[in-house]
């Protein structure tokens, strides 16, 4: 019998250590998260400059996170993310469903590519969802990313951000609109969401704001470009279709 407690008293005592270094290590454990699982689902270059969640108080910060572009586009990224605040609960850390209470992106700095086809916008989502429907088992990504953790936010807010267009069909001119504020609310709550689920949800509500602002934008440049116009309507449009494919809709 004494035996039997001090093996227990000693696993007891590893678990307590296990538990201290996760979360004495968990900012560079998300960091890394990022960067491996990320491009995983995106098929694009992920990385990040630097972490901070106090893990005791359920919040911090996620600095420089820049999200590259899809094979076939050609300017420097996609996104790049000034800060983002995180506020969550840390008990569900350690549970199948991490719940996030808030989100807010400050200042992100968007390139929209591609006004025939699908923009690289258009695209990260879709490999977002292609990643659901089947890509994790393509690309060999882990549980983590694909069937396994599932998270739950409460409240995402994208604000202060500006949209750069690809100067292709601008015949030469530079365009840069402000992306107006988005807010979205209860993602995974009424039924289980990956955090590729998460992501493509989105990438989907960051192009249905980008595209009228852009249209906006080049109509504000001059009746030159109703042709540039008309194309990213059309280049959108298909582009929509071949995600709404890829949900089955």
């Amino acid at each position: 019998m004494k035996k039997i407690l001090a093996a227990g008293g000693i696993v007891a005592v590893l678990l307590v250590v296990a538990v201290a270094l996760l979360w004495s290590n968990i900012n560079t454990i998300i960091e890394r998260g990022i960067e491996t699982i990320g491009p995983k689902i995106l098929q694009a270059e992920v990385t990040v400059n630097k972490v901070n969640i106090e893990v005791t108080e359920g919040s911090g910060t996620i600095n420089g996170l820049t999200i590259g572009n899809p094979k076939g586009f050609k300017t420097d990224y996609a996104f790049k993310l000034g800060s983002i605040a995180v506020a969550l609960d840390p008990a569900s850390l350690t549970t199948d469903t991490v719940r996030i209470k808030s989100v807010v992106i400050q200042a992100p700095d968007i390139i929209y590519e591609g006004l025939t086809g699908k923009s690289n916008l258009e695209q990260l989502q879709a490999n977002a969802l292609a990643f659901v429907g089947g890509g994790a088992q393509k690309t060999g990504a882990t549980d983590s990313a694909g069937s396994g953790k599932k998270v739950r936010i409460d409240y995402l807010k994208i604000e202060n951000g500006n949209i750069g267009v690809s100067a292709a069909l601008l015949q030469g001119k530079k365009l840069t609109v402000p992306l107006p504020t988005i807010e979205l609310r209860d993602i995974g709550k009424n039924k289980d969401t990956t955090m590729a689920d998460a992501l493509g949800q989105v990438l989907g509500a960051i192009n249905k704001a980008a595209l009228p602002a852009i249209q906006k934008g080049i109509s504000a440049i001059g009746e030159g470009l109703k042709d540039a116009g008309r194309t990213l309507q059309e280049g959108a449009e298909k582009g929509f279709e071949g995600i709404k494919g890829l949900l089955g809709k």
